[in-house]
């Protein structure tokens, strides 16, 4: 269920626009703990760009096997909104970037994990080839050694 859907509350995407609108005003703004705030927006407003910069922080916070890149790209996206809009969220674009190399790093490394393990598969392969050549050879040396009885010869 969406959060308009939810008390009509609004959504993320409605909480960046009435962000957006409110600054595109020429009023005067106020620092609040390093965020420029038109001195006219109200707690409703404050309360969403909390929400917004929480589900940021929450997505950042997952460990690499339960992030994914949609995830990643979501936050950026949404991080580039909040810096155009004003907010100084320098802070948690180092956090975004720290969670895409850990992401970054995975990936390769599970690329790496597969590429290895054909290999290894490839090589067992081959080496289960050459034993059998190598068996069928001692036999055939085996059978080169043994003595030819008189009954084979006549």
């Amino acid at each position: 269920m969406s959060k308009k859907e939810n008390n009509d509350v609004p959504s993320k995407d409605e909480d960046l626009k009435l962000f957006e609108d409110s600054l595109s005003e020429d009023e005067e703004t106020v620092e609040v703990n390093g965020f420029e705030v038109l001195v006219s927006q109200n707690q409703q407003l404050k309360n969403a760009f909390m929400d917004i910069l929480l589900d940021i922080i929450e997505t950042l916070c997952k460990s690499t096997t339960k992030l994914s890149l949609e995830d990643l790209n979501q936050a950026e996206s949404t991080l580039f909104d909040l810096t155009r809009a004003g907010l100084n969220v320098g802070w948690l674009r180092q956090k975004w970037d720290v969670a895409y190399l850990k992401k970054e790093k995975q990936r390769v490394t599970g690329a790496r994990i597969i590429e290895l393990e054909e290999q290894v598969r490839k090589r067992k392969l081959t080496l289960s080839d050459l034993e059998s050549d190598l068996k069928n050879e001692k036999a055939a040396a085996l059978a080169a050694k043994s003595r030819i009885g008189f009954s084979h010869v006549v």
